[in-house]
């Protein structure tokens, strides 16, 4: 039986928090109550591997493959499809994993806890579901054994990224004889050694209720679910006498070195990176992190703050590191700073300079000002109601799960005010911030410094231990072991095209959608203000667009660094370094994008400089005063700054391929398509990368810096300075008044001049698998065929891709998807080992459509698409997308009528749209590692170097 421990109303979340404990097993309920629209759940298990052989992330696929109460082959992605979720995963953190679910709909929430919760507790744990998800031998087609599985995959995808080696390489040394010390994800060369009976023993000791946490948030009944907790559930189990905790790590008596090696993506002499990191004390200690976050803030917020000052103009290195920062997650905080793009037999030297500026530091001090920009970031992250992709209820479920998980007070960790008001106070003494410095960082010996070191044949090497690893097993394999494998094989696939009865699911249909959605309007508009009164919790955000005069082409292959750059930079007499300190003392920074408006009648569009911030109320005038003082007084002197920032894009472009790969496929393969998709995949993308590093390859890093600089200062001599729009967003009436110097500038538009590349291409880069897309030609938001190819893409997901590409290819992911913003629909695969076969079924999936749609596979597509049409987003998130979609042309009369339309299709309009559109030429692309070069030859595609 729950019994409420402690109740707290927290105004600024404009939550209240209550916290349960059960009798019996003394696990946790916490609940956000909430007037919110969302209603979220999840559970928690402490999972604490020995080992980096990825079992709590197998076991996490595994037990979502069918339980007691619901024995179907694969009830989550069956769920997915059969709901009106919001949000619907499962994660696995360093120790944890959780179940979470959200949704408005009260009967949807009922279903997916029925799901969850006989999931979590009373999995199947079927062998050939372990066998699918973890890993396995089988023969291919040409009868050469094979390493396969989804985990197994996704985890060579996911460590081929220099910053996840980077990560797993740190936390491997600095936290020793803890479970942290693993790859909790998984190690592909240790995940083949898990085996079906570890798994099983892993959910028995794991996932239980003496070991597991409850989570809700909303206008829920709780008597109602934790009464459901405790009949299907609680009554089931007798309590554990085993405790799982993770022990803090063991200190170093002295500061030590590591080193490994990685692939890099060129050969550079100078591609290694070196980080420095420290443990700061206890994650769940409300206060304590309250204290590491305004250090941290103080030391390397901005390009003015002292350590990340030091490490940006330091020629020991191409750019700060992508683990920089302070990491939260963990039992004990850890905190980063280093370098990238590193000569080799550096570390001494970039050790010495984060020490000598941290003793500088503790010497001549830290400026006032820097302490009140980090505290008021702290301030703006306590009041922002975020839409960052994953529903506000479990931000805050998320947040405060360190202290159930670790036996703390996880309200605290929410409810921070009385702590940032201590830390304010604090923080006024003389000596705080330099005695933090020294007892937290220079008297620390629990220091490592950690380097990963270049080595250009790493993914040879590690191909070459799985093909030895393979001929080794292949030699060793009897008569029987070869029947066996055989065997395994044509039950697994004899499973996977088992047609389970999905009735005994529970669902939601068509009935339960509602007739129609409301759409917010602006509350006062004018030629060039908009202007939205939301609930924005005392923070405003403010959008500024300028527009450009015709650009060259050249100009518009310079523009998205334009963009990123601007905001960087110095004002008139002020150089970055003050800027940088501004922007923190008023806002969280102020951001610069392009945004394009196409009109698909004359084929024109326009072009905006999109500078956008947010900030406390009181500081609107500040904020918008520094973004037209960035538009008007920007300085293109500062070369070195300018050189810093072109290292820093191209960095952070090459870090984010490996979790990004499908996205820059299918932009590649859209590109082909037609002149906006071409002139999108500018904007962004592999094609943007290319650009810079040829620039610097051929010009050298000093004359592509001057280039560079020619080419912005040309744009920004085409750029109107009066904002042709602005948006504010704000709680407060008073911001409905605009500025005088904010005068109206008509739109300015002009033809492309990016043409579509008939070229089909493979961009190569140093991975182990392989991210597929292929393009076709759709239409605009607008057109009447356009919900009908949204329900295809869903169709066709749901329908045939899933299970060819993931559960027998052993991809971690794949679809299909309509991009109207671009006029293209678009196949793709995610971390796939496959290539060639995977274009195969690209095509077999619309062979599939002809003869086996059906009017099921029609509704969970309408459940799909209603259910991303319908999903909640912030207070501002949701101004934001009225205001860019009506810029963009889309009216409410065009989002009712493109609602409508997914609610009144039938089959025979499904087969029409698949019929009219696949029989265009297609083109595809491929962001792979250089295994795959045999299949892109025979694909003929391209290939290209990142």
């Amino acid at each position: 039986m729950f019994n409420l421990i402690e109740e707290k109303q927290i105004p600024l979340l404009d939550v209240k928090a209550k916290l349960f404990k059960d009798s019996k097993f003394n696990c946790q309920h916490l609940h956000f109550e909430s007037e919110n629209d969302e209603k979220v759940f999840m559970v928690a298990f402490k999972t604490v591997p020995e080992d980096s052989t990825g079992i709590a992330h197998i076991l996490e696929h595994t037990a979502l493959c069918g339980s007691k109460k619901y024995p179907v082959r694969d009830p989550f992605f069956m769920m997915l499809r059969r709901s009106l979720n919001t949000f619907m995963n499962a994660f696995t953190s360093s120790d944890w994993t959780a179940y979470p679910f959200a949704t408005q709909n009260d009967k949807d929430f009922k279903n997916l806890l029925n799901v969850y919760t006989d999931a979590a507790f009373f999995p199947n744990l079927n062998r050939l579901d372990f066998y699918q998800e973890g890993h396995r031998l089988e023969f291919d087609e040409k009868n050469e054994l094979q390493i396969k599985g989804v985990v197994f995959n996704e985890m060579k995808g996911a460590m081929s990224s220099a910053s996840a080696q980077l990560w797993h390489g740190m936390t491997k040394h600095l936290y020793p004889d803890t479970t942290y010390q693993f790859n909790s994800g998984g190690n592909p060369k240790d995940i083949i050694n898990l085996t079906h009976e570890d798994l099983v023993n892993f959910h028995q000791s794991h996932y239980h209720p003496s070991n597991a946490n409850f989570f809700t948030f909303g206008n829920i009944d709780l008597e109602e679910v934790q009464g459901f907790i405790q009949e299907n559930v609680m009554q089931k189990f007798e309590p554990l006498e085993k405790e799982f905790t993770v022990p803090l790590a063991t200190k170093f008596k002295s500061p030590k070195y590591r080193f490994e090696a990685y692939q890099p993506h060129d050969d550079s002499e100078d591609n290694n990176h070196v980080v420095i990191s420290w443990l700061l004390g206890k994650s769940f200690d409300s206060y304590n992190l309250l204290e590491k976050y305004l250090l941290s803030s103080v030391l390397i917020d901005n390009s003015s703050s002292p350590l990340r000052k030091a490490l940006e103009t330091t020629s020991l290195g191409k750019t700060t590191s992508p683990v920089m920062g302070l990491e939260t997650s963990n039992k004990e905080l850890l905190f980063a700073v280093g370098l990238e793009g590193v000569a080799p037999n550096k570390h001494n030297e970039i050790e010495s300079l984060v020490i000598d500026t941290l003793n500088h530091c503790v010497e001549f001090g830290i400026d006032k000002n820097s302490i009140d920009a980090a505290l008021h970031q702290l301030e703006i992250s306590q009041r922002e109601i975020s839409g960052s992709g994953m529903p506000y209820g479990l931000q805050l479920i998320l947040s405060a799960m360190g202290g159930c998980i670790h036996n703390e007070d996880p309200i605290a960790l929410v409810d921070i005010d009385n702590n940032l008001k201590k830390l304010k106070t604090k923080s006024s003494e003389p000596n705080f911030i330099k005695d933090l410095i020294k007892t937290s960082l220079l008297n620390n010996n629990h220091r490592l410094t950690f380097e990963l070191k270049a080595d250009l044949d790493f993914n040879k090497k590690d191909e070459l231990y799985y093909q030895n690893l393979i001929e080794t097993k292949t030699q060793s394999l009897e008569d029987e072991d070869i029947k066996k494998l055989n065997i395994l094989k044509k039950e697994l696939k004899e499973r996977q095209e088992l047609k389970d009865d999905i009735s005994i699911l529970p669902e939601v249909t068509k009935e339960d959608i509602l007739n129609t959605k409301s759409y917010i309007k602006p509350d006062k508009i004018t030629d060039n203000f908009t202007f939205y009164s939301r609930g924005t919790n005392g923070l405003i955000f403010s959008d500024m667009l300028f527009n450009f005069k015709p650009l060259t082409l050249q100009e518009l292959k310079i523009l998205p660094i334009y963009a990123q750059i601007i905001t960087e930079l110095g004002i008139g007499k002020n150089d970055y370094e003050e800027i940088q300190q501004s922007q923190s003392l008023i806002t969280t920074g102020i951001n610069g994008t392009v945004n394009a408006c196409f009109d698909d009648k004359n084929g024109m569009f326009s072009l905006d400089l999109l500078m956008s911030a947010k900030g406390l109320n009181s500081n609107l005038n500040a904020i918008e005063d520094l973004m037209l003082n960035i538009a008007e007084n920007v300085r293109w002197d500062e070369i070195e700054r300018i050189k810093e920032l072109i290292q820093v894009i191209i960095a952070r472009s090459e870090g984010s391929i490996a979790s990004n790969g499908h996205v820059l496929a299918m932009q590649s393969a859209s590109a082909s398509v037609n002149t906006k998709a071409a002139f999108l995949a500018q904007l962004s993308g592999l094609n943007k990368l290319k650009f810079l590093k040829d620039a610097v390859s051929i010009n050298g890093l000093d004359g592509a810096t001057k280039i560079l600089i020619d080419g912005m200062r040309s744009i920004h001599n085409k750029m109107v300075f009066q904002p042709r729009k602005l948006l504010r967003i704000s709680s407060d009436a008073n911001h409905e008044s605009v500025k005088d110097q904010i005068r109206f500038s008509s739109e300015i538009s002009f033809q492309s001049n990016i043409e579509c590349d008939p070229i089909q291409k493979a961009w190569i880069i140093p991975a182990q698998v392989c991210y597929c897309a292929e393009a076709f030609s759709a239409v605009n938001f607008q057109h009447p065929d356009a919900p009908k190819l949204s329900l295809l893409s869903a169709a066709l997901r749901n329908g045939y891709l899933h299970s060819a590409i993931r559960e027998k290819g052993g991809a971690y992911g794949s679809g299909a998807s309509n991009e109207s913003s671009a006029g293209v629909f678009r196949f793709f695969s995610y971390r796939d080992p496959n290539c060639k076969n995977t274009f195969n079924h690209f095509k077999k999936s619309i062979e599939w459509l002809d003869t086996n749609l059906s009017q099921q596979n029609l509704d969970e597509a309408v459940l799909n698409v209603i259910s991303s049409i319908d999903k909640p987003l912030s207070p501002s998130g949701e101004a934001k997308v009225d205001f860019y979609g009506t810029l963009n042309g889309k009216s409410h009369e065009d989002l009712v009528a493109f609602r409508d339309g997914v609610l009144n299709t039938n089959i025979s309009d499904i087969k029409r749209v698949a019929e009219k559109y696949f029989m265009q030429d297609s083109f595809k692309s491929v962001v792979a590692g250089e295994k795959f070069d045999q299949e892109i030859s025979d694909l003929r595609l391209e290939k290209l170097n990142t």
